[in-house]
């Protein structure tokens, strides 16, 4: 039990930690990761649930803790990733540096990102537009494949697109005006 115990914190740990940028996680596969994650939180809800309903002995303190471990992972860790907590709480940490650079924005235009190549401690930004019809936009990530998609924040996005792309537009709030983003790149 102790081992599924470390397996189920350092998962959760990597999840979380992938979750701070944006589209870490979107590029694990949707189908598979779901179940997967099921998977696992179903077979660690058993055997903790397990665990408190076995008679008591000498062990039996040692074993609640661990069961009490893996039933946290099995909780917490959902509720951390579909809440985007822990992207909000680094993000600003580093609003600050978002900010600054917000005066030096390139003009708006039409699917016009600039080059930027800022290193703001754990973002890396590699380019950067305003777009017409409202926002400035941060990109931190790329995801190749056949459907090319950027990742990043937003400062007062618009609802239909970004310089990035229109195609799968999504955006999640994060703080005050500030939001994540994802667009296809077509």
């Amino acid at each position: 039990m102790w081992f599924l115990a470390l397996f189920s914190t350092v998962a959760s740990g990597v999840l979380c930690a992938l979750s701070v940028c944006p589209g870490m996680l979107e590029q694990i596969p949707e189908r598979p990761a779901l179940i997967v994650g099921l998977a696992v939180a179903l077979l660690t809800s058993v055997l903790a649930v397990r665990h408190f309903w076995r008679p008591t002995d000498a062990q039996t303190p040692w074993r609640r803790t661990i069961a009490l471990v893996c039933l946290a992972n099995a909780i917490v860790t959902p509720v951390l990733l579909t809440t985007h907590w822990l992207r909000r709480l680094a993000f600003e940490k580093h609003l600050p540096q978002f900010e600054a650079l917000l005066a030096k924005a390139p003009p708006a235009g039409e699917r016009a990102p600039v080059n930027l190549n800022a290193d703001l401690n754990i973002y890396w930004v590699d380019q950067w537009g305003t777009d017409a019809r409202g926002g400035t936009y941060f990109r931190t990530l790329t995801a190749p494949g056949a459907d090319p998609r950027s990742f990043g924040f937003v400062y007062r996005p618009n609802a239909e697109g970004s310089p990035f792309g229109d195609a799968r537009y999504e955006l999640q709030h994060l703080t005050g005006d500030w939001y994540s983003f994802a667009a296809s790149d077509r």
